[in-house]
């Protein structure tokens, strides 16, 4: 649990891990008491708002995930800037990076609310003309509106949050976290005694969750990290910003790129299969779900590690933990998957029952992909961190076209819903293959390689 000394290389090393281990460590627990909030939220609220307002309270619920892509990237890239500058010992120059990077966010949130106000005035001037106004309907403008609110205010604390991962001190967001969790349960019991309303099931849940960033916005200007930007500074203010902004249009690509290669699946299988097929498809994806989210909380972590490491010349480490990240969650990944093949017909009787029949080859397409999405995580963590977006933007273009090709025609072709996941995994492994081991290889190599001189004492 205490710091090793970090004068030498092995000591970051160990340092790094112990600051990996922490944060794992406290993610765990933060998920945890996620999925508790999530399972009370249901059991608690579903009985007395009823199956119509049930549903809107979960439709605005489900739009953060997407509305996340507000910050344009931005998050992202104070990851790698933030490490690059913490090592190299530069306390001023990681303040001003964290400092201009929080304005910029604010500016961005401040955008981000005109706009999604006009829409949220336009459709509520649709909602009130096409529908009959009553307590239902304003219920639910008042409760999208706060939820556009705090998604806006979120835009800035969530770079915060991404602040603390190129401090290597994550650890110290997920703890937030989980005291913000520990918080809406109580809460949530109060909004089932007195029946409350959407808005504020939207305010004990989302909003408190937004309310405990600002203890890490507070937490950076205790510890120095974040001044005031006075007006001999704006004009590096400015050239951080274009920096900033350069680097995080690559990662909102990235983003952007991944949701179209594998978030419309849904949509697609609706289209060509009909809306039955979605179910069973959304039923073998949450029976791996599990898995997803556990390789996650290991690969995640490393992203800052690897950025400190790139900075500071570590090519041993970056070698060394890409070889035990990928080798590590590919063999969780392939055991955990077999696991949950092979025990799928019990599982699926013990939660859907007779009510939904999953075929046996999409279990068995979804656990592949997972294996595949395991080893793609390691090594897209790694190339985050050693800077490497480019080439990640020729994978990603090139596995999206052939994904979505793939999709419409073997879902036309064979009508089988498991053919949505095969057209992934053949995309994935293609474009891997063929942009990084063959386009980039020595490019993305040249990060591992060790001098030959290295340990040789100067002339």
């Amino acid at each position: 649990m205490l710091p090793f000394g970090v004068g030498r290389s092995e000591g970051r090393d160990r340092d790094r891990y112990r600051r990996a281990a922490l944060t794992i460590g406290c993610n765990v627990i933060s998920s945890g008491l996620a999925f508790v909030v999530m399972i009370a939220s249901v059991s608690l609220t579903l009985p007395y708002l009823g199956e119509h307002r049930f549903g809107v309270w979960m439709t605005i619920s489900s739009l953060a995930a997407t509305l996340s892509l507000l910050d344009f990237g931005i998050g992202n890239s104070l990851v790698n800037l933030v490490a690059a500058a913490r090592a190299s010992d530069d306390l001023r120059r990681t303040r001003e990076l964290i400092t201009h990077g929080v304005w910029l966010l604010v500016a961005v949130g401040a955008i981000s609310a005109v706009c999604l106000y006009v829409a949220c005035y336009i459709w509520g001037l649709r909602l009130a003309a096409n529908y009959r106004v009553d307590a239902a309907s304003h219920e639910t403008l008042l409760a999208v509106t706060i939820f556009l609110v705090l998604t806006c205010l979120n835009i800035p604390l969530g770079g915060v949050k991404r602040v603390y991962h190129g401090l290597q001190r994550a650890w110290e967001q997920h703890i937030v976290s989980s005291i913000g969790y520990l918080l809406s349960l109580p809460l949530l019991y109060w909004c089932w005694l007195h029946h409350a309303s959407i808005p504020w099931l939207v305010c004990v849940t989302y909003g408190v969750q937004v309310g405990m960033a600002t203890c890490l916005l507070l937490r950076l200007n205790r510890l120095g990290l974040l001044r005031a930007t006075s007006g001999a500074a704006r004009g590096k203010m400015w050239r951080d910003s274009k920096k900033i902004l350069s680097m995080g249009s690559l990662f909102f690509a990235l983003q952007v790129g991944v949701m179209c290669a594998s978030g419309f699946d849904a949509l697609i299988v609706a289209k060509l299969l009909g809306a039955a097929e979605v179910a069973k498809l959304a039923v073998a994806q949450r029976l791996f779900q599990l898995l997803t989210v556990g390789i996650s909380m290991l690969t995640v972590p490393l992203w800052g590690l690897y950025a400190d490491a790139k900075a500071r010349g570590d090519r041993d480490f970056l070698s060394r933990t890409l070889k035990l990240s990928m080798l590590g969650t590919g063999a969780i990944a392939i055991v955990t998957s077999g696991l949950i093949v092979t025990a799928s017909p019990w599982l699926l009787k013990a939660w859907v029952g007779n009510h939904l029949s999953v075929p046996v080859a999409l279990i068995c397409a979804v656990a592949v992909m997972s294996v595949v999405d395991a080893f793609g995580s390691a090594f897209a963590m790694f190339l985050n961190g050693v800077g490497e977006l480019k080439s990640q933007l020729v994978a990603v273009a090139v596995g999206c076209t052939l994904a979505l090709s793939l999709k419409f025609w073997l879902l036309s072709t064979f009508e089988e819903v498991a053919w949505v996941v095969w057209s992934t995994v053949i995309a994935s492994i293609v474009s891997d293959y063929f942009v990084y081991l063959s386009l980039f290889r020595k490019q993305i190599f040249s990060h591992l390689r060790v001098p030959h001189d290295r340990g040789k004492s100067p002339a």
